[in-house]
């Protein structure tokens, strides 16, 4: 998922006057950041009832890990809202990761999506299988194991440089949004018949198998992530950031396992 953060960026303003926190470790620092946008979800400002059982939205820390952290990041979750473990590859000068960083920056495309991605009413939890009591646990499982095998396929493939394997990987990832939270995929379905239509009709074309795959980069459209050994004509290329926001920490290697890596850089 790679959403554009604009609510984020926004905090990011507010926290630090619009500066860059360089006096922070950059795991600090997006921990600063998730709680400054999450307090009135998390926090008890009222001291009367846990906030987030009278708000809905809450921001997910891959956008602020995404934010601050350079190169390409894998972020590993144990059951709670923020990463227990990562694992970054943010070195140009050795070869085999130079080599990822072109290929990925080469197959990698955005499209801009033709309707609005979150009309105002919009709310990712609208319908959510897997608080719904009546989902049987099992299918509870499944669902999240699915998107769970869809995240690594994705780490492996773009490692290997395969890209086969990371648009079957994104596409998988949209589909399993789709089972758990189906407006993640579409926020129009049962209120604007025509805008869905439009919606799913657009990003089916850009599917395997006429791409590689693809993918929303975040909840409700935003834009859409294509997979693509060939050129897309409407398609934006991406070009990786290396810099260092905050204090610099060295990369893993491509042989490291995420899970060896605790949560500090």
């Amino acid at each position: 998922m790679c959403g554009l953060a604009t609510s984020s960026r926004k905090h990011w303003i507010k926290l630090w006057n619009g500066s860059i926190p360089r006096h922070l470790e950059a795991g600090e620092a997006a921990r600063y950041l998730w709680g400054a946008e999450n307090f009135h979800h998390f926090g008890n400002a009222t001291g009367t009832m846990p906030d987030w059982e009278t708000k809905s939205y809450s921001a997910g820390s891959q956008d602020h890990c995404g934010l601050i952290f350079p190169g390409i990041n894998k972020l590993c979750y144990t059951g709670q809202h923020f990463p227990s473990s990562m694992l970054n590859l943010n070195d140009p000068s050795d070869p085999k990761q130079a080599k990822v960083f072109r290929w990925l920056e080469d197959v990698l495309y955005l499209v801009d999506i033709p309707v609005e991605a979150r009309p105002g009413n919009y709310n990712s939890q609208k319908v959510n299988n897997l608080t719904d009591a009546s989902v049987p646990h099992d299918e509870k499982v499944r669902m999240v194991k699915r998107l769970s095998d869809a995240s690594e396929l994705a780490w492996q493939s773009i490692c290997g440089m395969d890209s086969t394997s990371l648009g079957h990987a994104l596409s998988e990832t949209m589909q399993a949004w789709g089972e758990m939270l189906p407006y993640t995929l579409d926020p129009y379905q049962h209120e604007d018949h025509a805008k869905s239509k439009i919606l799913r009709d657009f990003w089916m074309q850009y599917d395997a198998p006429h791409t590689k795959g693809c993918l929303f980069t975040g909840a409700g459209g935003g834009f859409l992530m294509v997979i693509s050994d060939t050129p897309i004509a409407e398609g934006m290329k991406i070009q990786i950031n290396h810099d260092h926001y905050c204090k610099p920490f060295a990369s893993d290697s491509l042989g490291s396992t995420a899970h060896d890596v605790p949560f500090s850089v």
